[in-house]
């Protein structure tokens, strides 16, 4: 797929007032899921803070510092790897339907490839 190809719906979805404003609601939704992300973990250091009885605020620093790198990490190998082999999976081992449909797609495109070869080849004739 070429680049004009990916982006050929920017206009339909990219401007106008209305997706400016639906833009917008996506970008906060996904900050405040980001803030409630950091917020659990935030709490869960301090959970961890006062039960250890510790009074450094550096340790609870540290252990912020630590555990954001340990996310950072870990949410890269799940972008990256965990989330293919989850995919795979959960199509490996889908519903009858679910690969039926899967077959039919695959199929499909397979048949328009034909046919845009033949056209290719027709109209160089």
């Amino acid at each position: 797929m070429n680049h004009d190809e990916l982006f050929k719906d920017d206009e339909k979805y990219l401007e106008g007032t209305q997706n400016w404003f639906i833009r917008m609601y996506f970008y906060c939704s996904n900050g405040l899921g980001i803030l409630n992300e950091f917020r659990n973990l935030f709490l869960g250091i301090v959970a961890v803070y006062i039960a250890s009885k510790l009074d450094n605020l550096w340790v609870a620093v540290l252990m912020f510092i630590v555990c954001v790198i340990i996310l950072t990490v870990t949410g890269y190998y799940r972008v990256h790897r965990v989330a293919k082999v989850l995919e795979w999976v959960s199509m490996r081992f889908s519903t009858t339907f679910g690969i039926r449909t899967f077959n039919y797609t695959q199929a499909t495109y397979e048949m328009l490839v034909e046919i845009r070869d033949l056209l290719k080849e027709k109209n160089l004739k």
